[in-house]
């Protein structure tokens, strides 16, 4: 007899894990079910909605909320999404939570499935007994039994995962409840449905329920028959048994030996097999309730003696799967692979052509054939105990093109196996065709750590590494931020408001700093001991993650899409979809020399250099990759730490030395001199061997590896796009992808500077190997690694108040994720498994983060298009951090400006802008409304490339809009005086007035007069005004209108705003209001300075009168009334009698001043008032406008100097002075 044990693996997966926490994919909607049927008040379910994960305050309300007991994903027959639900138990098993976990949909499917159900029963689920089965069209049938034993069957509409709202309707209507005295005399093992109307479920006594019902009925009514070997029967009887001496105890049950722990139909739903206790196969047809068939696992005839030591482990059920393949052997209907833990571990095949003709239809395909699971530890040393816990077998196609995937684990390890075969081939294959997946490397990197000379924060690298979404989940650094501040007593977990960030810091600072008082007085280094305390302090907070996070990551099931032939892995805490390993992944990823004698072909094509025409074979750039990691590997953590930090200055600084310099620079920055030994560099030399040593490193070698990097894009048609779920998990493996790729060059670029600079080229030539073009190449792809690794970690900053942006949907979604993934779409699995269509899409996203295949698109461009995204969405915080990667260009240096402007750095805003004004300004001008994803709007981005003048324009409006005035007015001017001087059109009239507004604002007036004179004329009209007023406002205002060169068409304007009394001047609620008083003065000192002395004249005359008519309407006019008996008069300051003086003789040496010969301006001919006296127009004569001639002023002024002589002299009585004969004019 064969005994097939299989040969080493290659490693040809790798998984993609994603979390299942709370509110992670979308809200959560808990409905409490009711318990019985009718629905009384008592029961009434209980909805609430949930967006916001709960804090669990210790591990075990973790383990209750946040962990499955039992999990599996049901992959419906129909093709309408959503079509892949992951169902799990929680909270003791009380909860029944159902998502849908489809990677992708149809682009014309508009709803997304985002809604997760957590169902809450009354009593506990029994273990197995959850089944799902499609209910038609848009129906999801999920069947549970409690252990209450009570039937639940729940008609769940598939748009409650699409909507909200949906599940509102009251559970009476999808929810129904069945209890039956069959069902509680019994007790069910696994429950399994063939159909919406048939379920079975298997008994403890070895028996088997079948519940029926019709397609009218909607789950409260099912027709109940039990079967043990016999026929269908309602009857009790059969379920009284004794205890036989060979029953076993499991879930607090008792079994008897023949009890089936799994079961599942044929094919054509007419008959059940089963796997019992007793170690044999049993074949029941349903229809007659009688065993068909029954025969031990493995073929062998076994006394009653042996039956205990075969028993098997009811605890582990998955030992049998059904498949159908057509056309392999002519009669055979469908196949079936059991699974026996005994004598080391075996796999049968077995062949069904008549199940109802028992052995006589029925064979073992194969016999004589030992089909062994591989060992994951192979070693005689291993005392690990691996054993399967979960295997799918595909269906395939005429027995060919077939799969199976083995799941083995070892208390929290575990490993999954896949093997393609034939079925008829199957033994060749078995021994030497396993590959296997490899375990995430995501979050496994070293931790932070800081040498006594490094001056960086501590905190902040333990934060940046614990808030790493890559690494663990929010409730995850929650529930152990909470155990960590319970166990220690502090406060710090408190104010769940507050950012987890920082929460964290503070937890952690709280208790070094009680301990640092503690220890005050034992050393004199503080600051050293405070940084060793608070290292200590994140490693026990780091102690407390990495226990919740290996007990959310404990495999629990397999899981398999034969749709699109796709494995997945449930967890406690999660799942993970296996996909195909991409060139650089199997290389990496596997140990040379199993490359070399595998007989699996792996792509690996080199870039020549030259020198040699032949592509590097797998193992070689497997030797080379293993090398370095190792080489690098060797050194301590503050080294590696110190490598790291110089990289960065490396890749972003402009680089100022040649590239060997630039290398030597590095070498001695880093320190390698003082880190390498003797044994690091023997081991390289052994690491090396399969390659040649030093000396058989070549350019071909390392340029091969980066070739494996993905460099285009598929160009691929796909009417699919993926969904919310599918994002994260595309995101998550471009994580894992990255993270890897990163590594990999890194440790390529240390052993690139070590054999350049310790490697003695006269010993070793090294005739092969150009380090200088190797760095570069190395320093290209690590500049591209380091932005895809900052967009995969960075999550959008919330802002209170803030307008609706992109991560409104989810607190937690990445930039990589918003800006990039989302425009990605997956590559169709119709020609080949979607386990290597993501993979493939996974390259995409990485080609298309840094431009697609479009070879005009640079990084530079597409680092700066990043940071217009950050400042679309207004995360000043996000924008600041990316500054490290912009570049040196115009075009970065314009958008730096636009960040320091957000951020209220003017100095350096307007600094930038100006440095980049030049290049901006200038031809050829790209579309940098597309080159800036909208920030800039298209009217924006007509800016440049139109002159020095369109770009200070576009400055000095978001300065303006800004609300920084001194700057735009800055700008504003060079705008206007960049305008080429061979320019036929004016300036613009908007760019003039909006610099007049702003030097008003900031009371620069011969700026604002510049500006204002360069208007048009009818603008000038209408500003004038404003700027008359602003002037006013000012303590030297006056003199600075006087002084301004007004041009002569102005005049008359000027004019007109001065000498109207209700104007906006005197009557303005906005700004300050002129005296009409000082604005005659004003305007007769206008007119003055002009040379319009009658003008000048006419004003102060006006204003004169004014000023008289307001005294005599205050009761206090200039002529007294005479009084009986009265002898004295009222006293007059001397300052009103000057003012008075002062104003007359100016009105009658203005009217002197009109030159006689003008007749526009000079004396009248013949009137009434005389020949040849000035004149001037005068409103003083109740609105009447009158001719005042310089005689009449003189007369006036007598008379007030007659008045004040009587009054003086106390010479007038009763009646004898009029007060209108004391009027002017």
């Amino acid at each position: 007899m064969g005994d097939q044990a299989p040969s080493a693996s290659l490693n040809g997966f790798i998984e993609t894990r994603i979390g299942l926490e709370p509110v992670s994919q979308g809200p959560v909607v808990q409905i409490q079910l009711p318990s019985l049927s009718t629905f009384s008040r008592a029961s009434r379910s209980q909805r609430r909605v949930i967006s916001n994960a709960a804090i669990c305050h210790n591990e075990e309300s973790y383990i209750k909320t946040c962990l499955a007991s039992s999990s599996s994903i049901y992959f419906s027959k129909s093709r309408r999404y959503p079509r892949s639900f992951l169902w799990r138990v929680l909270d003791n098993d009380k909860v029944l939570e159902l998502r849908s976990v489809d990677i992708s949909k149809h682009d014309r499917q508009p709803n997304e499935a985002s809604v997760v159900l957590q169902l809450a029963f009354p009593n506990a689920i029994r273990k197995g007994c959850v089944a799902l089965t499609d209910g038609g069209e848009d129906i999801l049938n999920v069947f549970v039994l409690t252990k209450s034993k009570e039937l639940i069957t729940l008609t769940i509409p598939t748009k409650f995962f699409c909507d909200v709202a949906a599940s509102e309707e009251g559970p009476e209507r999808w929810c129904k409840t069945f209890s039956h005295s069959v069902i509680t005399l019994s007790n069910p093992l696994r429950l399994i449905a063939a159909s919406p109307q048939q379920l079975v479920a298997t008994l403890d006594d070895g028996g088997i329920l079948r519940l029926n019902r019709k397609p009218d009925q909607n789950g409260s009514t099912w027709e109940a028959l039990t079967c043990n070997e016999g026929k269908w029967t309602s009857s009790l009887r059969g379920l009284v048994r004794w205890q036989g001496s060979n029953s076993v105890r499991y879930n607090g049950a008792v079994l008897d030996p023949s009890a089936a722990i799994a079961a599942e139909f044929s094919p054509s739903r007419t008959h059940l097999l089963t796997v019992c206790v007793n170690h044999t196969m049993k074949i029941w047809n349903l229809a007659k309730g009688l065993v068909v068939f029954s025969m031990d696992l493995l073929g062998q005839e076994r006394g009653s003696q042996d039956v205990t030591r075969f028993l098997l482990d009811a605890g582990n059920p998955e030992i049998l799967r059904v498949f159908e393949t057509e056309g392999v052997i002519e009669g055979d209907e469908y196949y079936v692979a059991t699974y026996s833990p005994h004598g080391g571990g075996q796999f049968k095949i077995w062949a069904i052509r008549d199940a109802d003709q028992g052995s006589l239809g029925i064979r073992f395909l194969h016999p004589d054939i030992v089909f062994r699971p591989p060992d994951p530890e192979p070693g005689l040393e291993s005392k690990a105990i691996w054993k399967l816990a979960d295997f799918q077998i595909s269906q395939g196609s005429w027995g060919t093109a077939m799969e199976i995937w083995l799941l083995m684990r070892s208390n929290r390890r575990y490993k999954t196996y896949n093997l393609k075969f034939d079925l008829i081939d199957l033994p060749g294959a078995w021994s030497s065709d396993w590959t296997t997946n490899v375990l995430t490397s995501l979050g496994q990197q070293h931790l932070p750590h800081v040498s006594p000379s490094d001056l960086r924060d501590i905190s902040e690298l333990w934060l940046d590494y614990l808030l790493d979404p890559a690494r663990c989940s929010p409730s995850v650094l929650e529930t152990a931020l909470s155990i960590y501040c319970s166990s220690r007593k502090l406060e710090a977990s408190s104010g769940a408001q507050m950012d987890l960030r920082v929460r964290l810091h503070m937890a952690v600072a709280e208790r070094v700093n009680a301990q640092q008082v503690r220890k005050a007085n034992e050393s004199s280094s503080v600051l050293v001991q405070y940084r060793e305390a608070m290292q200590d302090e994140w490693r026990l907070l780091y102690q407390e993650v990495q226990d919740l996070e290996r007990s959310s990551w404990q495999a629990l099931t397999l899981s398999f899409d034969d749709r699109s032939d796709t494995p997945w892995l449930l967890f406690t805490g999660g799942c993970a979809v296996i996909r195909a390993c991409s060139r650089l992944e199997s290389v990496a990823k596997n140990e040379p020399a199993l490359l070399q004698i595998s007989t699996e072909t792996l792509e690996a094509p080199s870039i020549e250099d030259g020198s040699r025409g032949e592509s590097e074979l797998p193992y070689r750039l497997a030797a080379l990759i293993q090398a370095a990691a190792g080489f690098k590997e060797a050194f301590g953590p503050p080294f590696r730490q110190t490598c790291l930090v110089w990289l960065s200055d490396e890749l972003w600084q402009e680089p100022l030395l040649s590239v060997p310099q630039r290398i030597e620079n590095y070498y001695e920055r880093c320190g390698f001199a003082e880190e390498i030994t003797d044994s690091a560099i023997a081991d390289l030399r052994e690491a090396l061997t399969p390659i040649g040593d030093f000396d058989g490193l070549t350019t071909a070698h390392f340029l091969a590896v980066i070739a494996q990097l993905p460099q285009l894009m598929t160009v691929e048609s796909s009417d699919l796009i993926f969904s919310k779920f599918g994002l994260k998990a595309l995101v998550k493996g471009a994580q894992e992808m990255v993270d890897l790729h990163s590594r990999i060059l890194f440790d390529l670029l240390v052993l690139v500077v070590f054999v350049e600079i310790e490697v003695d080229r006269d010993i070793t030539p090294r005739s092969n190997l150009d380090t200088s073009k190797v760095f570069m190449a190395i320093v290209d792809q690590l500049k591209r690694y380091r932005l895809i690794e900052w967009l995969a970690k960075s999550t959008w900053t919330r802002v209170e108040g803030d307008q609706k942006r992109l991560s409104d949907e989810s607190p937690n979604l990445s930039v990589l994720e918003t800006l990039f993934a989302a425009d990605v779409r997956p590559h169709s699995f119709r020609g080949q498994s979607q386990s290597a269509a993501l993979s493939d899409t996974i390259q995409d996203l990485l080609v298309w983060i840094t431009g697609g295949n479009d070879a005009s698109i640079t990084l530079h461009q597409v680092l700066v298009n990043v940071q217009c995204n950050l400042l679309k969405e207004n995360d000043l915080d996000l924008a600041s951090d990316f500054l490290q990667f912009q570049p040196s260009t115009p075009w970065s240096t314009y958008v730096k400006g636009r960040f320091c402007l957000s951020s209220g750095s003017t100095i350096e805003a307007a600094l930038y802008f100006q440095k980049a004004a030049y290049k901006m300004a200038g031809k050829p001008c790209p579309d940098y409304h597309q080159a800036s994803a909208g920030f800039l709007s298209k009217t924006e981005a007509a800016h440049f490339g139109q002159g020095l003048s369109f770009y200070y324009h576009h400055i000095h409006q978001l300065f303006k809009s800004a609300s920084y005035p001194s700057y735009a007015a800055q700008f504003a001017q060079l705008a206007l005086q960049f305008i080429p001087q061979s320019a036929t059109l004016e300036p613009p009239s908007s760019l003039l007035a909006s610099l007049f507004d702003i030097t008003l604002q900031s009371s620069d007036i011969p700026t604002a007069f510049t500006a204002l004179m360069r208007l048009p004329q009818h603008d000038q009209t209408r500003l004038l005004p404003t700027m008359v007023k602003s002037l006013m406002a000012l303590s030297d205002g006056p003199k600075q209108l006087l002084d301004l060169p007004w041009p002569p068409s102005i005049h008359p304007v000027m004019d007109a705003c001065l000498s109207n009394d209700k104007n906006c001047l005197t009557t303005s609620s906005v700004g300050p209001v002129v005296p009409a008083e000082r604005l005659r003065k004003i305007l007769a000192a206008w007119r003055l300075k002009n040379g319009d002395f009658r003008g000048a004249a006419s004003a102060l005359y006006s204003q004169l009168h004014t000023a008289k008519k307001q005294k005599q309407k205050q009761g206090s006019g200039a002529i007294p009334k005479l009084r009986l008996g009265g002898s004295g008069a009222d006293d007059v300051s001397d300052a009103a009698y000057k003012e008075t003086d002062e104003s007359y003789l100016s009105i009658i040496n203005l009217m002197a001043c009109i030159d006689g010969d003008d007749q526009s301006t000079g004396k009248m001919g013949s009137s009434n008032t005389g020949h040849g006296e000035a004149w001037l127009l005068s409103d003083a004569g109740g609105g009447k406008r009158q001719v005042v001639t310089i005689s009449d002023v003189r007369n006036g002024w007598q008379k007030e100097l007659d008045r004040r002589s009587v009054v003086e002299s106390g010479r007038w009585g009763f009646g004898l002075v009029n007060d209108d004969e004391m009027e002017l004019g």
